[in-house]
């Protein structure tokens, strides 16, 4: 699935209520939630900010976790896009979190680049443990379904992510050049011991916003059943498709790639393309830009959605109403006929102009 930045605008097919329409207010809740030792061997509290669905009845709900930008070297949980994006999604049902990581480089090497991004990873899994750790033993005090946890993030967020979600193993990490598995298990593994020892770290679908993975060779169902990626062909900081970060010449393939490899590899995969834009286009760690972050929102509240009706039986799939009317005619958004749909079971997947016998037309997106 690639398209431009007009992608979702307008043209999703129409949804309503939870999960999809803002329909709550929303609170926060501080907690700390682990605890590491820095790169400068100094001891460092972990802490999240939870942004909590007022007023909201229901105890199972999916949690969405974003991860701040800044290439382990700045950026807070407090940053402005991800922040936007934990709001947005708290005032339609989700439980969303925040939360920090440790950075901060020894140098500017690939080797150190490397061992911070596994220090992120650690500290993003012992997070996932604490949240099932809470349901187990303090009665889950934040109505979360564990098998409904969405991660990814902005950037580094976003490569922190990823490899949480596709390296699992220190032999895989021995295929990149420059990487250090020695430092690797002398810090716990990719499990690390930043808290919480005995529940899993599994989650359940991972996003890229600007982001990349350094072996897509390490994409597999069995490990990460969906993911989806938004990127710019114009980022200068993150390849689109492969290419060296900058500065420290490491080798990392973007968004059409993970895309690319997912499709074949059958995972539940999307790729939203943003033609000519650079890196992150949708805001910094001060500000957010409304015109690409209403393509986030979009590309973003359609593919939950998804997920919550493929990882649960408990969300209800659209019907009645906020399915089309047939028969009606499909047309392309250039103006090409493509022919009649007498059912949903005929409408190919894409964005379509449907017309009815009325006159009246409707643009959609069907998965």
């Amino acid at each position: 699935m690639k398209a431009g930045a007009v992608f979702l605008l307008g043209c999703l097919l129409a949804q309503s209520g939870r999960y999809w329409d803002s329909i709550f207010t929303w609170r926060t809740e501080t907690v700390t939630y682990g605890q590491a030792v820095s790169v400068w061997g100094t001891s460092q509290s972990l802490q999240a900010t939870l942004f909590l669905p007022e007023g909201d009845t229901e105890t199972d709900r999916p949690v969405v976790v974003f991860l701040f930008g800044g290439a382990y070297i700045s950026g807070s949980r407090n940053d402005a896009d991800i922040t936007h994006l934990a709001r947005y999604f708290a005032a339609r049902g989700y439980v969303t979190a925040t939360i920090d990581y440790r950075i901060g480089l020894a140098s500017p090497t690939a080797t150190e680049w490397i061992n911070a991004s596994i220090r992120a990873v650690q500290d993003l899994k012992a997070f996932i443990r604490f949240l099932k750790k809470t349901v187990v033993l303090d009665g889950n005090p934040w109505a979360i379904d564990t098998n409904r946890i969405y991660v990814g993030g902005s950037s580094a967020g976003a490569f922190t992510a990823l490899h949480a979600a596709f390296l699992s193993s220190a032999s895989e990490l021995a295929q990149v050049s420059g990487a250090d598995t020695s430092y690797l298990t002398t810090q716990g593994g990719l499990e690390g011991n930043s808290g919480h020892p005995g529940y899993s770290s599994r989650f359940s679908a991972v996003f890229s916003l600007s982001g990349g993975i350094l072996k897509t060779t390490w994409i597999s169902p069995a490990k990460m059943p969906a993911v989806i990626a938004m990127h710019g062909t114009g980022d200068a900081t993150v390849p689109y498709k492969r290419g060296y970060l900058p500065l420290i010449f490491l080798e990392a393939e973007g968004g059409f790639n993970i895309d690319s490899v997912a499709g074949e590899r059958n995972l539940y995969h999307a790729l939203f393309t943003w033609v000519g834009a650079g890196h992150v286009p949708y805001g910094t760690q001060q500000s957010v830009n409304p015109l690409y972050m209403r393509d986030v929102e979009e590309f973003l509240r359609y593919h939950f959605y998804q997920w919550n009706r493929r990882f649960s039986t408990g969300v209800r799939q659209p019907t009645g109403s906020e399915l089309p009317s047939f028969p009606c005619e499909i047309w392309s958004r250039d103006g090409r006929f493509v022919g009649m749909a007498f059912s949903c079971e005929a409408l190919p997947s894409g964005v379509w102009v449907l017309r009815y016998p009325s006159g009246q037309s409707r643009l959609v997106f069907w998965p």
